[in-house]
């Protein structure tokens, strides 16, 4: 008979808990701009023609640009550059972007719009067809535990 009441009891705690809650204690940030987000490849190259220091402006569509200052841009090895902006209009987010140059020498983008202080954020992916999209994610979700201290 106390077994029942134990798992209710669990049940209860767990899901009025503000630290198990969709968001936990952080705000969201993104949340007034669409799930997904279609970035032009042209426009994702541009950021590494940037030079650290540089103010970029990089408008992803009518309902979404992100500004801010090149914070580094480098060449990692032959066939691997990463740049990281930080827009001061999103809380000091920063856009982490990678391009992958293939052996057929076409390029291939990976990178993330994060803050660590917030819940949501943008991941961007490769669709099917070629293009790239920015999808929200949940920032616990791809920001490894060791950083969020």
């Amino acid at each position: 008979m106390k077994q029942p009441a134990v798992c209710a009891l669990l049940l209860f705690v767990c899901s009025t808990s503000p630290a198990l809650s969709q968001t936990g204690s952080k705000p969201t940030q993104f949340s007034r701009f669409p799930d997904v987000i279609n970035c032009p490849e042209s426009l994702l190259a541009t950021v590494f023609s940037a030079a650290p220091g540089q103010d970029i402006s990089l408008s992803f569509s009518t309902d979404f640009s992100f500004s801010g200052t090149v914070v580094s841009n480098e060449v990692k090895y032959s066939n691997l550059r990463s740049a990281v902006i930080r827009s001061p209009y999103f809380n000091n987010s920063v856009f982490s972007i990678s391009q992958i140059i293939n052996s057929d020498n076409s390029y291939t983008y990976t990178g993330r719009i994060i803050n660590k202080n917030y819940f949501d954020g943008y991941e961007l992916k490769q669709h099917a067809s070629g293009g790239y999209q920015f999808v929200k994610v949940e920032t616990d979700q791809v920001i490894p535990d060791c950083l969020r201290q």
